[in-house]
């Protein structure tokens, strides 16, 4: 016959079991470093609680862990979903930013065109001294049209780094949030566990 401390061993096992698939069923591909660096404090705390203790009934062992995991599983699924939607804001304001990007570029190489279509023209006239004086005429006009196209130019590369390196830190502070409440909230729940295994639920 099995000992009272050999099944509530055995109960505390398929718990801690049970409690391990919640960070590895639920966390999609680019989620799972983020979750795992979130699950570090929890594992910590975990490991320092009074859950191995033995102190609790098998019977209220079980009650408690039928009550918390769908809590935790919940949290681990909400902090998914607010880690995909970060990354997919992210990703769309990219997008949009690339594609406004590709609408000036078209731009620039359009009005660069036109600059050296003046030029190109001037070569099809045999005459060199006319030659030389549609090449001066087309310098003179283009100057003005030249240094505006680099002012532009350089204003817009400025744009383009500035508004990537914003879509960079406004995903970076959505996870980071996002880690910070699944922790916060794992963290309470398994405070909530705890307390559970002492006085039931």
């Amino acid at each position: 016959m099995e000992s009272k401390e050999g099944k509530h061993m055995q109960t505390i096992a398929l718990a801690i079991f049970s409690l391990a698939l919640i960070s590895t069923t639920l966390a999609v591909p680019f989620t799972y470093v983020a979750k795992a660096k979130a699950d570090n404090n929890i594992l910590n705390m975990l490991a320092e609680s009074n859950m191995l203790s033995g102190s609790a009934e098998p019977e209220i062992t079980i009650e408690c862990f039928n009550h918390f995991i769908p809590i935790l599983n919940q949290i681990s699924t909400n902090f998914s979903v607010q880690y995909e939607q970060c990354v997919t804001v992210a990703t769309q304001a990219e997008a949009n930013l690339s594609t406004s990007a590709a609408q000036n570029r078209a731009t620039f190489v359009n009005e660069t065109s036109a600059i050296c279509s003046a030029f190109t023209s001037c070569n099809s006239d045999s005459d060199n001294l006319n030659f030389f004086d549609c090449y001066a005429t087309a310098a003179s006009t283009d100057v003005n049209e030249i240094y505006n196209l680099s002012k532009d130019a350089a204003n817009a590369a400025i744009s383009l780094k500035g508004g990537l390196q914003l879509i960079t830190d406004t995903e970076e502070i959505c996870t980071n949030n996002a880690q910070l409440a699944y922790a916060a909230q794992t963290s309470e729940t398994y405070k909530e566990l705890n307390a559970c295994f002492v006085n039931g639920l």
